[in-house]
């Protein structure tokens, strides 16, 4: 069942965010760490869910086993844009041993209706390079490359 998330999720969800994180840090050190404690994770959601984020949640069992973080996009530049409603999904992760079922592409889904029904027109996300599955994921929704962003750092 896919529903938005609740206190109760909290704990379930800032787990789930270290190993995303901690993946993004095992493929990008420079820019990432995985040392962050419970709390500082912790208030990741609580910042975003103040902002105006929403996370839904997939639960089975009554435990959250997936979660998809998303935001209202900006509007644009009139003079430079067509006027468009547009999400960010900003995070997307499922427990590894729920993977490989379906649940990433049913939360996708499940946004897209909810992002639908308010009004938007459609969705980025921004995918590290390295990470192949989650490409294949965005793909697999109909996605398409919109935007490369290059990165470089500077040596100090």
């Amino acid at each position: 069942m896919i529903e938005p998330c609740d206190d109760r999720d909290i704990p379930t969800l800032v787990e789930m965010l270290r190993q995303l994180n901690g993946l993004h840090a095992s493929h990008v050190p420079a820019r990432f760490h995985d040392d962050g404690a419970d709390a500082a994770l912790r208030g990741v959601f609580d910042r975003a869910l103040a902002q105006g984020d929403r996370v839904l949640v997939y639960r089975t069992e009554g435990l959250a086993r997936g979660y998809l973080l998303w935001r209202p996009l900006p509007e644009g530049q009139a003079a430079l844009e067509r006027c468009r409603r547009i999400a960010v999904l900003d995070q997307l992760f499922v427990d590894p041993v729920w993977r490989r079922r379906g649940l990433a592409g049913r939360l996708v889904a499940r946004f897209e209706r909810d992002i639908g029904a308010e009004g938007f027109s459609g969705w980025i996300s921004r995918v590290h390079a390295f990470n192949r599955a989650s490409g294949a994921l965005m793909r697999k929704t109909g996605a398409e490359v919109g935007v490369q962003v290059f990165e470089k750092a500077l040596s100090r």
